[in-house]
């Protein structure tokens, strides 16, 4: 269940990063809000299922049951590591490829800020 949470809050920064650089810098958006939440949608149910099918954990029923009140299963290592380390890998890598994309069609990055105004 830890991993299935960790892959699902990791993807909430690079999903709203965009929609911030629009608002501070102006950069035009890559993607439309409906084309995000379709690829979200669409990206996270295989993944989903397939935790679903994963084997079991040899020892899970001979260990002892979890303390509610001290073992939380979303603690601060695991919100670290999926927002800090593999949201802001994610959000890097996707802004890397939009600045790549856009570079191939012969638009310099530092033309993005303010290029989608409509003045």
């Amino acid at each position: 269940l830890k991993k299935s949470i960790a892959y699902t809050v990791s993807a909430n920064i690079p999903e709203l990063a965009p929609f911030l650089v629009f608002i501070v810098l102006g950069i035009p958006s890559a993607l439309s809000t409906i084309l995000i939440l379709c690829i979200d949608l669409g990206t996270d149910m295989i993944p989903a299922i397939s935790f679903a099918y994963e084997s079991a954990e040899a020892d899970i029923m001979e260990r002892p049951p979890r303390n509610a009140k001290r073992d939380r299963m979303v603690n601060r290592a695991l919100v670290s590591f999926a927002y800090f380390q593999l949201g802001v890998f994610q959000t890097v890598a996707g802004f890397f490829s939009f600045i790549v994309v856009f570079n191939d069609y012969s638009v310099i990055p530092s033309l993005l800020p303010g290029l989608d105004s409509s003045q």
